[in-house]
């Protein structure tokens, strides 16, 4: 695990963390897993402190109500905030002796550029003979002409033996075809096969830190594509996330629809920062301060949003979809870290917050 984490400095007994709110521009030293948490928590209580002021006139203006999905109740509001205080208070004492044991691991973000990088991990998530075809053929071509990409991780979401005991004879020769690059210790790919890795059939498993990849910079597809060109992926993409290692890249923007008045307006004020931003040409070390996040106040406001399906605005975008992105495998680490293994918290979501 020398690959996620990096072995605490014993030369002083009191760590000293690093005050990310003030830090030196030029300081270059990786930001420790409970300064993040730190400033999730500060962000929960900008936000309630954002909802607490709303006037009157902007409170329970919605006349559609929330259906939820699904059967579980939603999260708590601010549940974050509240779990992670706890394990910073219960944890405050008892620091990891050693930061790579996989039981008490210790978490860093990654450096915000990576201008040294080459090389890359690659991964497909899938779970149906179904679809092999759809990704071992354009795979094929990645292997042989995508320069760079030294590990492909097949993330497998169903039981080894919808490879092993294939019945539709053309399914069955690619499967035949992964199995064996899989057994081949000589080729790039590798099959993680999730449920023997004590996971379950989750969209999230292409995140894990069991998957453990071997190059810093990790770039997704998911199995049915869409597979972009190495054009977009390599001489493109890549080179864009070694300028911006501490994000998410990728190109399959989604958004989030505010629907209040409230939400819109702070919305549409912050879009039009970022315009300026970008038109203004602002560089990284630049002392400009970016648009505030519109703070959603369910509890106070009875406010909730809708997620855009519809289209992929390029600008005003709150997410991207995992395929083609390029993430910084340090990001896997925080999925699975001490306080974000509680998932009765909620604290798994905290994942989302970390990548974007």
């Amino acid at each position: 695990m020398e690959h996620f984490y990096r072995k605490e400095d014993k030369s002083n007994k009191e760590r000293k963390y690093t005050n990310t709110s003030k830090r030196d521009k030029s300081q270059t030293m990786p930001i420790h897993e409970r300064d993040v948490f730190e400033s999730i928590i500060k962000r929960v209580e900008w936000t309630e402190e954002q909802c607490s002021s709303v006037p009157d006139h902007h409170r329970q203006t919605l006349t559609t109500s929330l259906t939820n999905a699904t059967d579980l109740p939603p999260l708590p509001e601010g549940g974050v905030g509240l779990a992670l205080k706890r394990w910073m208070r219960e944890n405050e004492q008892q620091p990891c002796e050693t930061a790579n044991v996989d039981g008490c691991p210790t978490c860093y973000l990654p450096p915000p550029t990576s201008c040294d990088v080459s090389t890359y991990t690659l991964v497909i998530m899938a779970h149906t003979t179904g679809r092999l075809k759809k990704f071992i053929d354009p795979l094929v071509g990645m292997i042989d002409g995508w320069p760079g990409l030294t590990e492909i991780i097949i993330v497998w979401n169903s039981p080894r033996t919808t490879l092993t005991k294939v019945t539709k004879e053309k399914e069955r020769i690619y499967a035949t075809k992964l199995l064996a690059w899989n057994e081949d210790p000589s080729h790039p790919l590798r099959i993680f096969f999730s449920l023997e890795e004590g996971l379950t059939n989750n969209l999230l498993n292409r995140y894990h830190p069991k998957l453990r990849p071997k190059n810093q910079a990790v770039m997704y597809f998911d199995d049915d594509g869409p597979f972009f060109s190495k054009e977009a992926m390599v001489d493109v993409g890549l080179e864009l996330w070694r300028r911006n290692s501490n994000v998410q890249v990728g190109a399959w923007p989604r958004n989030i629809r505010n629907l209040s008045s409230r939400m819109k307006e702070a919305g549409k004020k912050g879009l039009k920062e970022s315009i300026d931003i970008v038109a203004k040409d602002v560089r990284r070390d630049s002392d400009i301060s970016y648009p505030s996040f519109t703070p959603f106040c369910r509890n106070i406001t009875q406010d909730h949003v809708e997620y855009n399906r519809d289209s992929f605005p390029d600008f005003n975008a709150h997410i991207l979809l995992p395929s083609g992105s390029i993430l910084h495998r340090n990001f896997l680490c925080f999925n699975g870290t001490r306080p974000l293994r509680n998932r009765g918290s909620g604290l798994h979501t905290t994942k989302l917050c970390l990548m974007i």
